[in-house]
């Protein structure tokens, strides 16, 4: 509980000091004017396999891959200069794979071979966010923005073991986040925008099935405060 306590009063602390340190440091400039319409498209990608996996030195012969990716129509409007409200709908997939491997614990009776293991994740999410932009320069086309966001979502992660796929989970998530992030405007009504999770409080509930038994559920809360891969996003957005 205490680190939950410590991870939420770290997301508020965390944007007062960015905007104070910004507006410290540049003078900053309105570049979402109140009463302005935002619609657009965030998505995220990520792929990795295991040929260059310098670094996985108890496994030989690794042969594994893994690759995510994410998709979230969103809407906003300018409550005040700068101050932005909305909602997105995110769709998003992941896969992962193990054709083959053999986990040595270094010492020559103690090797383990696995092979043939893959999972797939689908997660459906909505959430509401809001967002403060800080504007750089005098042209109004450079900014910063950081982001709270509020979001519910189910998915479903289905496992195999050697061409097998009776088992899976289900799981229900709220969370909330803090985003940092640029904008860039190339014209003056669309924009391009990136931005990564540093932040979040997560309650999860995950169901284990097995057959279509019900093995087990697990409810508990998650903090963290660190760079999130899968957190990385970029938007296009226009501008009404």
């Amino acid at each position: 509980m205490r680190k939950l306590t410590a991870i939420i009063t770290a997301l508020v602390l965390s944007s007062f000091m960015l905007n104070a340190q910004v507006k410290e440091k540049f003078k900053t400039y309105e570049i979402i004017p109140k009463g302005e319409k935002l619609a657009g498209l965030q998505f995220a990608y990520l792929n990795m396999n295991s040929e260059n996996s310098e670094y996985l030195l108890l496994a030989n012969g690794l042969d594994a891959k893994a690759s995510f990716s994410s998709l979230s129509p969103m809407i906003a409007y300018a409550i005040s200069g700068n101050h932005v409200i909305g909602g997105k709908i995110s769709f998003s997939s992941a896969t992962g794979s193990l054709d083959a491997t053999t986990l040595s614990l270094l010492n020559d009776g103690l090797d383990f071979d696995l092979s043939d293991i893959s999972a797939s994740l689908r997660q459906k999410s909505l959430s509401v966010f809001y967002r403060t932009y800080l504007g750089l320069e005098e042209k109004c086309r450079f900014g910063l923005f950081y982001e709270y966001a509020l979001s519910y979502g189910y998915s479903r992660t289905a496992f195999s073991l050697d061409g097998s796929s009776d088992d899976w989970s289900d799981n229900r998530k709220a969370r909330l986040s803090f985003s940092p992030g640029l904008v860039f405007f190339p014209s003056s009504n669309i924009s391009t925008q990136v931005s990564v999770s540093l932040a979040d409080v997560t309650w999860n509930k995950t169901t284990y099935v097995n057959d279509g038994d019900i093995k087990g559920t697990k409810t508990g809360f998650r903090s963290q405060l660190s760079l999130d891969l899968l957190g990385i996003s970029f938007g296009l957005v226009i501008h009404i």
